[in-house]
């Protein structure tokens, strides 16, 4: 039987500056269904300076529309997309706002879906786009009840059954395990907290900001570095400057590949506050690189640390539990360098090949049920 052709959908490609967790796991998955002889095309939102249409690691990248306007663009025009593909297959990676895909095309359909954000959204921005994307996200249990849905933790599995999804499957978080390796030694780097991501509020960078505040007193020569971009940065670095931190937190802004392998080498502890992730990438790269990480105790997160072996879990918003985590993992020597052994064991068993499988069966068993 041939291959299906297999037509993917997400906000953001892998080249697009905000692109996260989510466009690492897709492309992971879209490389590999290419690899393996599978006929691929994904459309995603334009970005400043980016083509209309670019080929990466084999996968054939279409961009049409705008960050606030992919959604109408996919509502639109996937009919005519699948048409001119002759797509057997879609694969639909709703993350942020959702496409739908069974409404909009003739197509079987399995759903990526990394969580979603239900209240959270009110953290995050305006109340009316709260209520718009939670309405949205209210309708997503009906528009796929047919639809294979596949997520990448088991925290989150549960809570997309709890909101009414039917069969919802499992394509485990990974790591290229060639692209992370163990950073300096333990004893040669320096009292450095390292974030990772983009600066959304949900993200909680406040509460790591207060944090850092508590223990600075107690660490000479701490310092604490933000990769990333998002629109919450004017607002985080005013607030550094009126928590006198001004000298010891640094905004990087994006950073490339080598540069962020190179400095999770350099941090004593990664750290992620966010209130909602499907899991929590940055979690396996930085234990790739034999960094702890602490991070909020909510679904996702609490699959990618595991508590008192690779890092720490802490309530959200509970500045005073992060400050306590990380005094640790900056003074305890020996705690710190056991987590770091026991960090770099457990990102070898996360590798992407497990995540393609899961997606490429799940393709596979669609297609051949569409057929009869």
């Amino acid at each position: 039987m041939p291959k299906p052709r297999i037509l993917i959908l997400n906000w953001r490609d892998i080249r697009n500056p905000q692109a996260g967790g989510a466009e690492v796991h897709l492309h992971e998955v879209a490389r590999r269904l290419v690899r393996d002889g599978f006929p691929c095309v994904q459309y995603s939102h334009r970005f400043e300076g980016s083509e209309a249409e670019e080929t990466l690691d084999g996968l054939l990248i279409r961009r049409r529309g705008g960050a606030l306007t992919f959604n109408w663009t996919v509502w639109a025009r996937l009919a005519s997309w699948c048409d001119e593909f002759k797509a057997d297959v879609v694969l639909d990676d709703s993350n942020k706002i959702a496409f739908f895909a069974p409404w909009f095309c003739r197509r079987p359909v399995v759903l990526q879906l990394h969580h979603l954000f239900g209240r959270v959204l009110f953290h995050e921005t305006s109340w009316p786009m709260a209520f718009y994307v939670l309405a949205f996200e209210t309708l997503m249990p009906r528009a796929y009840r047919r639809a294979r849905v596949l997520t990448g933790s088991q925290s989150s599995r549960r809570e997309l059954i709890g909101k009414g999804f039917q069969s919802v499957g499992l394509a485990p978080e990974g790591v290229d395990p060639s692209a992370y390796a163990p950073g300096l030694p333990w004893d040669q780097r320096r009292p450095m907290i390292l974030y990772v991501g983009r600066l959304k509020r949900y993200k909680g960078l406040d509460v790591l900001l207060r944090a850092a505040a508590e223990i600075r007193g107690e660490i000479p020569g701490l310092t604490f570095l933000v990769a990333g971009t998002g629109d919450d940065r004017a607002r985080l670095e005013s607030l550094s400057r009126d928590l006198g931190l001004a000298d010891m937190v640094s905004f990087l802004g994006f950073v490339d590949e080598e540069k962020k392998v190179r400095l999770y080498g350099e941090a004593r502890v990664v750290v992620n506050s966010s209130l909602k992730e499907g899991w929590g990438l940055t979690s396996i790269e930085a234990n790739a690189c034999g960094t702890p990480v602490v991070a909020t105790d909510v679904p996702g997160l609490c699959d990618s640390v595991r508590h008192g072996e690779t890092g720490y879990l802490v309530p959200f918003g509970d500045v005073s539990g992060f400050a306590a985590a990380l005094r640790i993992l900056l003074t305890d020597e020996k705690v710190a360098a056991g987590m770091a052994a026991h960090a770099l064991e457990w990102a070898a068993k996360h590798t992407w090949e497990p995540a393609y499988e899961a997606t490429r069966d799940a393709l596979m068993k669609t297609h051949e049920e569409s057929l009869g």
